[in-house]
């Protein structure tokens, strides 16, 4: 029987554990703060309020879904009624045209008659039909990347707070390759990213590539949990060492400590960010990660809100990088007479619930206080993939020693999807006697769900 320690009970680490213990491995969970990592669903009254993710993508990346299904959990799982998506530009909200994927339109009557771009910027989009393929490069940044294929506009407007956004990163310092790989890909085969989108089929309507659970996201961490008994969990405690131990007949152990001692295990998987992994085994990249606030807002109902939010670009000088309709989003998120909003603040300071107000005053109208605010601050849990990451990442991890393995968001994406896989492809490879958890490139971004 397998012996493998997870240190970290993130949803990486659970979905590793969970594989794992599917298999029969012996597992234990060593997590210092709460399982779930990011993912947080509480009651605020009458107001169901997420403090991390809300929903995750379906469609490219199905890998959160299958797990709910795993569970059960098909009938818990709910979409948006809408998939309008603003862009607040100019002093006011602009419709995301119907069939722009991420930065690329692929409908030209929609695209054509928005007030969101000019005219020179759309005749620069619709130069990605003529222009040649770039040169082949390892990588390079989403902001070079967009630059040279739709032109400055559609970088300042759309990627820089979609694409870019999500990472709270400039578009110039983040990785084409480790954040949205489709497009590098999309154009070595088809040359115009246009083109290339419109073979496709990318979904459209008002169906919505997104999906939440009906009681909040905390209902998949519930059900996970529940379905690992016999699983060892130690919460609240913290692993303060890892290190190699004898040698046996069958391979290397390893030995993780703890305040309550040391524990002996055939693997380890260290599913905690960068900094904590570093601490752990000396000599893992040096990620950058930035810090966000979530601040949700309810209001009693003072207008009418179409659509999923909207995105800031940087140019607008606003003091909040996003906007999520939550209570127009999905069902079941505030009471009759009530919305409920969620605002996405850079960096961690006291008055990020002051600063969502004063912008939705003046973004929305909201000129009455709100009924209720709640924060919830993430210092360092955003890590910025720079550009170069995937190779660094896989030189680096070709040289771990044999059964000590990295997962998680701060090194193989970010989503939920990609953190599910990613922690149920290395516990098949620690199963399977693979030396390290291999990692397939995959488009990680998300758009906070928009």
């Amino acid at each position: 029987m397998k012996r493998v320690v997870v240190v970290g009970g993130g949803i990486a680490g659970l979905a590793c554990a969970y594989e794992l213990h599917k298999a029969g491995a012996a597992v234990t969970v060593i997590e210092k703060d709460r399982l779930g990592g990011v993912i947080r669903t509480e009651r605020a009254g009458d107001f169901l309020v997420e403090g991390g993710p809300d929903s995750f993508l379906t469609t490219s990346k199905p890998w959160a879904r299958e797990l709910c299904l795993e569970l059960g959990l098909e009938d818990q799982l709910i979409a948006p009624g809408s998939r309008k998506v603003h862009i607040f530009s100019g002093g006011r909200l602009h419709e995301l045209p119907e069939g722009v994927f991420l930065t690329v339109p692929t409908r030209w009557w929609p695209f054509m008659m928005s007030g969101l771009f000019t005219f020179g910027g759309k005749m620069r989009m619709a130069m990605d039909l003529f222009l040649p393929r770039g040169p082949e490069v390892e990588d390079e940044s989403i902001g070079s990347f967009i630059r040279r294929r739709l032109g400055q506009e559609a970088l300042d407007k759309l990627a820089e707070p979609i694409m870019a956004g999500i990472h709270v990163a400039s578009a110039d310092e983040l990785s084409l390759r480790s954040t949205f790989p489709k497009f590098a890909d999309l154009e070595r085969e088809h040359r115009s990213l246009i083109k290339g989108l419109k073979k496709m089929p990318l979904s459209s309507g008002n169906v919505s590539p997104f999906v939440t659970l009906r009681g909040g996201l905390s209902g998949l961490i519930d059900r996970l949990v529940s379905r690992l008994s016999g699983v060892t969990f130690l919460a609240g405690k913290e692993a303060s060492k890892v290190e190699p131990g004898e040698r046996t007949a069958h391979g290397p152990t390893w030995i993780v400590t703890t305040a309550d001692g040391p524990i002996t295990a055939d693997a380890v998987v260290l599913a905690v960010p960068g900094p904590a992994a570093s601490r752990l085994w000396p000599g893992v990249p040096k990620i950058k990660y930035v810090s966000t606030t979530t601040v949700s807002l309810a209001y009693k109902q003072f207008r009418e809100l179409d659509g999923t939010g909207f995105v800031i670009p940087r140019g607008e000088g606003r003091k909040i990088l996003a906007c999520t309709w939550t209570s127009s989003k999905f069902e079941g998120r505030a009471p009759a007479g009530h919305v409920l909003i969620r605002c996405f603040v850079s960096g961690t300071g006291d008055d990020a619930a002051k600063v969502a107000h004063e912008e939705m005053k003046s973004i929305l109208g909201a000129t009455d206080e709100p009924v209720m605010s709640k924060a919830y601050a993430w210092p360092d849990r955003n890590p910025v993939y720079e550009v170069g990451h995937e190779r660094r990442m896989t030189e680096y991890e070709a040289t771990l020693p044999a059964g000590l393995f990295l997962c998680g968001s701060g090194f193989h994406g970010t989503g939920l999807p990609d953190c599910i896989r990613d922690g149920r492809a290395v516990a098949r490879r620690i199963l399977g006697g693979d030396k390290h958890a291999a990692h397939v490139p995959g488009d990680r971004g998300h758009a906070r769900g928009l």
